[in-house]
């Protein structure tokens, strides 16, 4: 049994395999989405954190 045909029994029909694949690959983008802007948003504070504690010597 393919894995295809296994989704086949869930919502959709035959449709399954693909409208649940575009669902994970959604959730995979959002979620690096997520993490980058995380990254990012510590990045940038970090940085202002020791330009102004610089400024303050």
């Amino acid at each position: 049994m393919t894995l295809a045909e296994t989704l086949s029994y869930l919502p959709y029909g035959k449709y399954a395999f693909y409208i649940w694949l575009s669902y994970g690959v959604t959730f995979l983008v959002i979620a690096e989405l997520f993490v980058r802007a995380s990254r990012n948003h510590k990045k940038v504070h970090f940085d202002l954190k020791n330009k102004y504690a610089r400024e303050d010597d």
